[in-house]
């Protein structure tokens, strides 16, 4: 075997190890698909032990008498489906029947959203984990038969057809835009009708669980993830409408979203979190769930200060890498490991992303490690996605650079702040307090305003 085919398989090992669309499993069955084992997990990623999101969440679930709904956000990158399976594994161990659902998989996510869609979704699929699961319907039907039937009786559709049954309404949820419109439009008036549905099922499904485990008090818990993947398509009125409705579901819906005997977690688009207290105070637990990028920095830095590399932090960067990899330092200095941890951020989705671009043209390479210049391009090839920067946007970046802060002027602003931070314009960290800072590969492009300018 030559030295450059050599090269070519490790390389194509190492790219593959470095898959950050398969979440790691924990052990408990049946909750996602092609998951990477429990092996990979390095520990305390986003913190330290004292300070964990997902244990605490747990430990909520866990001590509360009765059921509650709670709010967890994360940006995507951040492991956020791992640390959701790594909480239902906490929760299984505490003797929880735990059902995990990816709302992706049953809701367009490029749409305004409504708490009538939303609420067929996440029972719909609720229904079908635990039909799967106990191996007959819960209560006296499915939840998308249920509401079915309900459409056909109760709502009249004029420019589309109602869907033929319960399989067909699923799928045009899931596939048909114009569908799901017609539906928030036709529903609008029926919300409490459709909410008392929602609660005569969830009360049926409750029971049918706790008689098949013959555990009459048993805690019920449905994960339903990746509602943070909300964002618009097309002009900006369009992107700032689906952002907002986000806002208004968890915001104005919260005891829409509460069910007797069912602990619900939900995914939250992580902008939400600069509303702070007004949206965490009406759930359980009294706050939003967060996980904030890896801690590469010690803490919040000063008003105009430059935050300051954590040495424990950036540990944990590699160390991520050396489970998924071993043989890592064939092909990457700990110097260049170390950089391109400082450049993601903390974001692993940028880490892993630049790495698998540096190590795609490692084959042409006579020997190892790379040179420096694939670095560089793999920095450049991430930063060219967020630029040109507008002038709006960087007068806002320049405030939050220097203050640390989401610096909303009001409340009309977050569905353009939720567009900085979808777009990684800004990171979230979470070091004894919520801070942000603008993301390390556009410190160039942006300075921070002086201390006290407007």
């Amino acid at each position: 075997m030559t030295n450059a085919s050599s090269i070519r398989d490790r390389a194509k090992t190492f790219y593959n190890a470095l898959d950050l669309d398969r979440p790691i499993n924990f052990g408990v069955r049946d909750l996602v698909e092609n998951s990477l084992d429990s092996s990979v997990y390095v520990e305390h990623i986003h913190g330290t032990g004292q300070r964990d999101p997902v244990q605490e969440l747990a430990a909520h679930i866990d001590f509360s008498a009765s059921a509650g709904a709670y709010l967890f956000t994360g940006n995507r990158g951040t492991g956020k489906t791992t640390e959701l399976l790594r909480l239902a594994k906490i929760l299984h161990d505490f003797g929880c029947e735990v059902f995990y659902a990816d709302l992706s998989e049953y809701l367009t996510l490029t749409q305004r959203i409504e708490i009538t869609d939303f609420l067929i979704a996440i029972l719909g699929a609720f229904s079908e984990k635990v039909e799967t699961r106990i191996g007959k319907a819960p209560g006296s039907q499915g939840f998308f038969e249920r509401v079915w039937s309900f459409l056909k009786t109760d709502v009249r559709f004029d420019e589309i057809a109602i869907p033929a049954g319960a399989l067909e309404l699923k799928a045009s949820l899931h596939h048909n835009p114009s569908f799901k419109s017609e539906l928030q439009r036709k529903t609008r008036g029926l919300v409490e009708k459709l909410v008392k549905q929602a609660r005569d099922f969830v009360g049926e499904a409750v029971q049918t669980i706790r008689r098949e485990r013959a555990t009459p008090d048993k805690k019920i818990v449905l994960i339903v993830d990746s509602v943070e993947r909300l964002h618009g398509v097309g002009d900006s009125k369009d992107v700032n409408e689906v952002f907002k409705s986000a806002e208004t579901l968890f915001a104005s819906h919260a005891e829409k979203l509460r069910f007797t005997g069912l602990n619900t977690v939900y995914t939250v688009p992580p902008y939400l979190s600069a509303l702070a207290g007004g949206l965490g105070a009406y759930y359980a637990g009294g706050r939003i769930y967060s996980l904030p990028s890896v801690h590469i920095y010690r803490c919040c830095p000063g008003v105009g200060q430059r935050p300051e590399p954590y040495p424990d932090g950036l540990k944990k960067m590699p160390a991520i890498v050396e489970r998924r990899y071993p043989d890592w330092q064939a092909f990457f200095s700990a110097e260049q490991l170390n950089r391109l941890a400082e450049s993601s951020g903390g974001d692993l989705r940028d880490f892993f992303r630049m790495l698998r671009l540096v190590i795609a043209r490692s084959p042409g390479q006579q020997q190892l490690p790379v040179p420096d210049a694939f670095l560089v391009d793999a920095e450049d090839a991430v930063r060219n996605d967020m630029l040109p920067i507008a002038e709006d946007d960087l007068k806002w970046l320049e405030k939050i650079m220097a203050r640390h802060k989401p610096e909303l002027p009001n409340r009309d602003a977050l569905p353009n702040f939720a567009r900085l931070q979808q777009g990684k314009y800004v990171l979230q960290y979470q070091n004894g307090e919520d801070w942000y800072d603008v993301h390390p590969l556009l410190h160039k492009e942006v300075t921070p305003i002086d201390q006290g300018r407007d």
